[in-house]
């Protein structure tokens, strides 16, 4: 399952810019060529954690590397 984080909102859209009322919904995400790990504006630590395992244990075994 991907889930692709929507954390921000185009302010044609909703007449505001920056975090939506749902970044708690949203998957964190990576940059694997630069070691760089984006996380949404959760509300709380335990929403935070909660969301990375599921995406580890989720990500465990998309990719091949040699």
């Amino acid at each position: 399952m991907v889930q692709h984080s929507s954390s921000t909102v185009s302010t044609a859209a909703n007449g505001s810019s920056g975090p939506s009322e749902s970044a708690d919904d949203d998957l964190p995400s990576v940059m694997t060529y630069a070691n760089y790990l984006k996380l949404p504006p959760y509300s709380t630590k335990e929403i935070m954690y909660k969301k990375l395992l599921y995406a580890i244990n989720e990500g465990q075994g998309s990719f091949d590397l040699s």
